[in-house]
């Protein structure tokens, strides 16, 4: 009998049940018709890449994966609320957000699943940014750059809005490069 750990396409499914449940439990509606397509095509891909490149501890798992997802969504849903108005028009649309160490997508591929925002994910290790590039195309996700250069923060430029890290590196270190991509006024998330 074949389990649901060998069927990404089954993963896929379970994972975008979950996170419709999750997202109704929160009272928030999912972005646009086909972000809940978008998110059952990325668990699909993490599920069937992610063992293969170490990209989570469990790629097989949907409540896992779900929960990562819901987890990336955070800072849409926070701003939404009362409480989250420093969050408020951080992704909208002409925004540029820079993900810095991308890894498995989370949370850049989820955000830019729900939101027109000019997003580029820097991710250093080759197959991870193959990771990412591939699926954000099977995502239908245009308005994803990939950048798999390797970079400090010395050799970036501030023209980033936003920039996004998560699980990238020390506090410090997240922030200093943080910084430095960012213009003037600009949020680190």
């Amino acid at each position: 009998m074949k389990s649901l750990a060998d069927d990404p396409a089954e993963i896929g499914r379970a994972t975008r049940s979950l996170v419709a449940e999750a997202l109704a439990q929160l009272n928030y509606d999912p972005p646009g018709p086909g972000f809940l397509g978008r998110i059952e095509t990325f668990a699909t891909a993490l599920a069937l890449w992610g063992s293969k490149l170490n990209l989570t501890s469990a790629p097989d798992d949907p409540g896992e994966i779900a929960f990562h997802i819901i987890d990336s969504l955070s800072p849409l849903i926070l701003a939404r609320g009362a409480e989250g108005i420093a969050l408020a028009g951080a992704f909208d649309a002409g925004v540029r957000v820079l993900d810095l160490g991308s890894g498995a997508g989370f949370p850049a591929l989820i955000l830019a699943a729900a939101c027109d925002t000019d997003f580029t994910l820097l991710e250093a290790r080759r197959k991870r940014a193959s990771f990412l590039a591939v699926t954000a195309a099977e995502m239908g996700l245009a308005h994803v750059r990939v950048d798999s250069s390797r970079t400090d923060s010395i050799a970036l430029e501030p023209v980033f809005d936003v920039a996004t890290a998560r699980a990238f590196a020390e506090p410090a270190i997240v922030y200093r490069t943080a910084a430095a991509t960012l213009k003037t006024g600009g949020r680190a998330i």
